[in-house]
């Protein structure tokens, strides 16, 4: 699965965005702006609410873009097929 801070990392260079610009843009201070977007995209922490709010309108995403998991593994798929058909049979 593709981790949210892969995901954040990716749209933040595709602005052409340094972790201090977004950090910046998102109301950190100066002093610990670019930390907490190196803590993000190392999934050392994991934004609030609020702040993936923020994240979402600053990288100009829906916010589903950033929390909703991504599959990218071959067996990823053989499970959310094998799940996708068993929980159907259900409701």
């Amino acid at each position: 699965m593709i981790a949210f801070g892969e995901k954040l990392k990716h749209l933040r260079t595709k602005k052409h965005l340094t972790q201090k610009q977004l950090g910046l843009l998102l109301g950190f201070s100066e002093s610990c702006a670019d930390i907490r977007i190196a803590q993000y995209e190392s999934g050392k922490r994991t934004p609030k609410a609020e702040t993936m709010k923020k994240l979402a309108k600053e990288l100009e995403v829906p916010i589903e873009i950033l929390t909703t998991p991504i599959l990218s593994e071959p067996a990823e798929y053989s499970a959310i097929s094998f799940w996708r058909e068993e929980l159907s049979s259900v409701m």
